[in-house]
């Protein structure tokens, strides 16, 4: 990585550019009340395992006012986060911001608390994400999550729930993942998506999401294949607002 942090407490990190790490840009583990701002992270879109921030075990962070444009997640949210306040983000190319993946291993721990607002995802591989792996070793939760105020330009999976993260096949279907999602709000959020599943919220069947909120939210596909639609699977919640595509929850 270009630079990581372990252990810092009430720091602050302003006005660096990061270009083209050969790894992860900038790691952040066991902080507290860290403030990230005025950073710009530039790597090409097809450098590997290039995440411009990724976070562990951290709490009382914010960032904000950020640039980044990487190979992997623009900011990536593991094991142990908790209150995590994300605002003026320009993300893309990349794979947007990321929660996980949670439940590979045994001994990982809750995330809780995270905003996501005021912020631009263009052309990347997602939007806003939350995966989990499919087989769990840990049972734990994510919780109190809010994304609001989020343009999409031409992104692909613009809002992604999965729970059926496996990026090394072949997966059991007969596994399903421990960890619970639950109390996650996603309000105001509009653009475009290349993928005809601009929506899709895939669930634990063991541990189905609970309080899963969308609220005005509209996500246009102009592809050949139709316009876009919801996917969903073991969510429970409800919708307010204005929805587009219509809404899956019931």
């Amino acid at each position: 990585m270009n630079m990581g942090f372990q252990f810092v407490r009430f720091s602050r990190l302003s006005r660096i550019k990061s270009i083209n790490s050969k790894m992860g840009h900038f790691n952040f583990f066991a902080v507290q009340y860290f403030d990230i701002t005025r950073v710009r992270i530039m790597a090409p879109g097809d450098s590997p395992n290039t995440d411009g921030i990724k976070i562990g075990s951290s709490n009382h962070m914010k960032i904000h006012h950020v640039d980044i444009g990487t190979g992997d997640d623009c900011i990536a949210i593991l094991s142990g986060t908790t209150n995590l306040d994300i605002y003026n983000v320009k993300c893309g190319p990349g794979h947007g911001i990321s929660v996980g993946s949670l439940g590979k291993f045994k001994g990982e721990k809750s995330v809780q608390g995270l905003t996501v607002r005021d912020s631009i995802f263009n052309g990347t591989s997602n939007g806003v994400r939350i995966k989990t792996w499919a087989s769990s070793g840990s049972a734990n939760l994510v919780s109190n999550f809010l994304y609001k105020n989020l343009q999409m330009i031409n992104v692909e999976n613009p809002i992604n729930i999965d729970q059926r993260y496996c990026p090394n096949p072949p997966c059991s279907l007969k596994s399903f993942s421990q960890i619970q999602i639950k109390d996650v709000k996603f309000n105001n959020i509009w653009g475009t998506s290349t993928n005809k599943v601009a929506v899709k919220l895939q669930c634990s069947k063991n541990v189905p999401c609970k309080n899963v909120e969308l609220f005005n939210v509209n996500l246009v596909h102009r592809g050949r294949d139709g316009p876009a639609i919801s996917l969903c699977e073991n969510v429970a919640g409800w919708t307010r607002g204005k929805i587009s595509p219509p809404s899956c929850i019931r």
